[in-house]
C-alpha cells in the first residue's frame, strides 16, 4: 500500500466513528442503490425537461453523457481486468477493517482497481456541470459524501482506485461533450430521431437510466448468465 493510500486511511480512521450506528448508516449507503443511482437518474431526468425542446443543445450534452458513460464502464472495466489484480482494503490485515466488515463473496471476486462506482457518477456529475453548473456541483458534492467516501470508510476501494475511477470519469465525458463533431452527430441523428419517433425514444431512454439506477444491476446479470451458457457450451 502507497504513502497516499495510507494517509487517507488514517485520517479516516482517527476522525470518523466506527460507532454501530455510524458504521451501519454508511453501509446502508453504500448498499442501496435507489439512493445512488436513482437520485442521479431523477437529475437526469430533471434536466432534461428543464432544458425542454427549445434547449437543443443541452439535451445533446444530456445525451453525450449517457454515451460517454458506455466508453467509461468499458475502459474501467477492461483496466480492471488487465492491471494486476489488487485485493479489497477490508481484506488487507494492515489496515483496521477484518474486525467491522463482513465478508463479501462478491466484491473478492473482482479487482478493488479502479473503482467503477467513481468513473460511473464522476462521469454523470461532469456532464451535469457543463449542462448546468449549479446542479453539476451539488451532484459531485453529493457523489462524494453519499457515495465515494462510503466506499473508502467500509474499505470497498483504497483512495487510489477511487482517484483512478474519477479521472476516468471526468476526463472521457469532458472530451466527448467537448467533441463537435460527436454533438453534431447526435444532433443529426439521436436528437432528430427524439423528436421523430418520441415514444420509442423515451422508452428506451427510460431503459438506460433505469439501469443507472440500478447500477446495471440487469446488464450484468444478462452477461453472466450468456457467460455462464457459454462456457456450459465449451
Amino acid at each position: 500500500m502507497n504513502s497516499f493510500d495510507r494517509l487517507v486511511f488514517d485520517y479516516v480512521f482517527r476522525w470518523f466513528s466506527r460507532s454501530y450506528y455510524f458504521f451501519h448508516t454508511i453501509e446502508f449507503m453504500a448498499a442501496d442503490n435507489l439512493l445512488k443511482g436513482g437520485v442521479v437518474a431523477v437529475i437526469f431526468w430533471y434536466l432534461w425537461f428543464k432544458a425542454g425542446p427549445d434547449n437543443q443543445a443541452k439535451r445533446v450534452q444530456l445525451i453525450a453523457t449517457l454515451i460517454s458513460v458506455f466508453f467509461v464502464m468499458i475502459i474501467t472495466l477492461s483496466l480492471a481486468g488487465l492491471v494486476p489484480f489488487r485485493q479489497r482494503p477490508f481484506l488487507n490485515p494492515d489496515l483496521k477493517f477484518n474486525s467491522l466488515i463482513p465478508f463479501n463473496a462478491m466484491l473478492t471476486q473482482f479487482s478493488s482497481f479502479p473503482s467503477d462506482h467513481a468513473a460511473l457518477f464522476t462521469s454523470l456529475a461532469t456532464g451535469f456541470y457543463f449542462v448546468s453548473r449549479k446542479t453539476g456541483i451539488i451532484t459531485f458534492l453529493f457523489v462524494f459524501i453519499y457515495i465515494l467516501f462510503p466506499r473508502l470508510y467500509l474499505g470497498y476501494h483504497y483512495p487510489t482506485d477511487v482517484l483512478a475511477g474519477t479521472v476516468i470519469g471526468v476526463s472521457v465525458t469532458a472530451f466527448i461533450i467537448r467533441s463537435d463533431a460527436i454533438k453534431n452527430i447526435i444532433s443529426k441523428t439521436i436528437l432528430l430521431f427524439s423528436i421523430n419517433y418520441p415514444a420509442y425514444f423515451y422508452a428506451f431512454l427510460f431503459v438506460v437510466t433505469y439501469q443507472i439506477a440500478d447500477l446495471f444491476g440487469g446488464c450484468r446479470e444478462i452477461i453472466s448468465y450468456i457467460h455462464n451458457l457459454y462456457k456450459h457450451q465449451f
